[in-house]
């Protein structure tokens, strides 16, 4: 009586490898880096670079806010044993003043940005649905995995840069 359920379970794992095995065989599996394919992209790229373009005057001015606050830092290291205890106190607080102003301005800032990059990308996001799933059609892929997901691919398994010259030769279409 033992040996039968043994061999149901012998004949049951055989079946599921060979199917297991037939299935491999058939499905076609590739690779994307979403990311990287948007940034390879013209639009996509001028966008941000327009993004950075329209920030920078604040970023500068971020960035004079930080050297401001490195400048009184420095004066207070440099003079605070020369003076005054009143004098010492009201520079710190003026450099730590300096210091919350920059986080909170660097961190709107990037928020902002992030925003912006986030708009282009949704923007984008139908025209670059379409093109990946033309390209698994046209390459009959059965599994879109993303890039970081995998340790090794071989090149022509990844459809980065397909995707992305898809998108950049449909761009005047889109316009």
């Amino acid at each position: 009586m033992l040996k039968q359920p043994s061999l149901i379970l012998t004949l049951l794992i055989g079946l599921f490898f060979s199917l297991s095995s037939q299935a491999e065989e058939s499905q076609r599996i590739a690779v994307l880096d979403l990311q990287q394919a948007m940034m390879q992209t013209d639009r996509i790229s001028q966008a941000f670079s327009e993004i950075e373009e329209q920030l920078s005057n604040e970023e500068a001015s971020i960035r004079q806010l930080a050297e401001e606050a490195r400048s009184l830092q420095q004066r207070l290291q440099r003079d605070g044993d020369i003076m005054g205890e009143t004098e010492r106190n009201q520079l710190a607080q003026q450099m730590q003043g300096k210091m919350q102003e920059f986080q909170a301005r660097r961190a709107q800032l990037q928020q902002r940005q992030q925003q912006m990059q986030q708009q282009v990308i949704n923007d984008n996001r139908p025209q670059l649905e379409a093109a990946i799933n033309e390209l698994l059609e046209e390459h009959n892929i059965d599994i879109l995995i993303n890039s970081q997901a995998v340790h090794f691919v071989k090149p022509e398994f990844n459809l980065t840069a397909a995707v992305a010259e898809k998108l950049n030769a449909d761009a005047p279409s889109q316009e």
